[in-house]
């Protein structure tokens, strides 16, 4: 048990690491073969993992009473892909467009049903009640913002450093090594995964998402002051991912210390859904400002560095919201007891334990 948050916060991080090491191999494959083979390739990833999954992950006790809810879980899988899709395909559809907008209102419906039905079952996939309560949604917040200002770093850096140099700040790097200046940051976010369970441990998982939300900002600081060296934006990036990895693996600590054993599973789904929903948000933000500052570069509308400064600008600030959330996010009051019964300053050394 003192290990729970700690291995889940590993978890949580090489999601993201994994993310950022397959960008490079990714540019490698559509450079030397073709887009086609990615799909053949995540497929065989995908076969891989379920058949590792199958062997070594060790099945969990706890198991609860019913059915599982497959109306609940179409309702949610059909609402989020009309919400994703819409945002994803909205700059190159039209916002305006009725196809855009048609998807929009679908959303909102089919999730005003799924809602109102999710309430009414007697084993919901999601419990809203619970995952209305603040210790619960407040992480959901904090993963929606997070997952925002972290896809901005991989998805702007990946443009700007590809930008011709007649742009006057681009680098022209080929994809391959666009490719391995992202690689550096899945590396950090997997090894500082151990470094961000221990201040969990000491200081709390709030102050873990805080600090790691604060850090993406001031990562996009130093982009927003240079972003023509490669060693600036080889830094910038880096301090990007350093916020990411604590702030990752904070959430799923926060989400299991707030929620009954039973229902772990569905509420750090979710938790991963709202990192998800962040990042496609964070694309189409990132494209709607590139998109109206752009400037003509041998004949090709290419974006300007003042639309690069403002997305760094925006996804900054969303950083910093987050870590507004983070703050306010309750205090276990497990802990809190168990901390003022002991009076001893080792005492939140046991908030893992407590925890679980």
């Amino acid at each position: 048990p003192a290990g729970r948050g700690a291995g889940g916060g590993v978890m949580s991080t090489t999601g993201g690491s994994g993310a950022a090491v397959g960008i490079p191999m990714a540019a490698m494959v559509v450079q030397y073969a073709s887009w086609h083979v990615m799909f053949w390739g995540t497929t065989a990833v995908g076969a891989l993992g379920t058949a590792l999954a199958w062997w070594a992950v060790r099945e969990s006790p706890v198991r609860e009473p019913g059915r599982f809810d497959m109306t609940g879980a179409l309702g949610l899988a059909l609402g989020l892909s009309c919400l994703l899709l819409g945002v994803s395909q909205g700059g190159q559809w039209g916002w305006s467009s009725p196809r855009i907008l048609g998807l929009f209102v679908g959303s909102v419906c089919v999730l005003g049903l799924w809602w109102a039905q999710q309430l009414r079952a007697a084993r919901p996939l999601v419990d809203l009640k619970l995952a209305t309560s603040p210790r619960v949604a407040l992480p959901h917040v904090a993963a929606l913002l997070t997952g925002f200002a972290f896809y901005a770093n991989s998805l702007v850096t990946a443009q700007l450093v590809q930008a011709p140099k007649a742009t006057g700040y681009g680098l022209e790097l080929s994809i391959v090594a666009t490719g391995l200046v992202l690689l550096p940051g899945g590396v950090i976010m997997l090894l500082l995964s151990p470094v961000s369970a221990r201040i969990s441990a000491a200081r709390g998982a709030r102050v873990t998402l805080a600090l790691g939300t604060l850090v993406i900002a001031a990562g996009y600081g130093i982009r927003i002051i240079n972003s023509h060296s490669l060693l600036v934006i080889l830094l910038g990036s880096a301090v990007c991912a350093m916020g990411t990895a604590f702030s990752y693996s904070a959430l799923p600590t926060l989400i299991l210390r707030a929620v009954p054993a039973g229902q772990t599973a569905s509420a750090n789904g979710v938790n991963v859904l709202m990192r998800t929903v962040g990042q496609a948000v964070s694309s189409a933000a990132v494209a709607a400002i590139l998109v109206h500052h752009t400037s003509l570069v041998g004949g090709a509308p290419i974006p300007t560095l003042h639309g690069y400064l403002l997305a760094f600008a925006m996804a900054g600030t969303v950083a910093l919201v987050a870590c507004v959330a983070a703050l306010v996010i309750p205090a276990d009051p497990t802990l809190r007891d168990t901390r003022r019964a002991s009076g001893s300053s080792d005492a939140p050394r046991d908030e893992a334990f407590e925890g679980a």
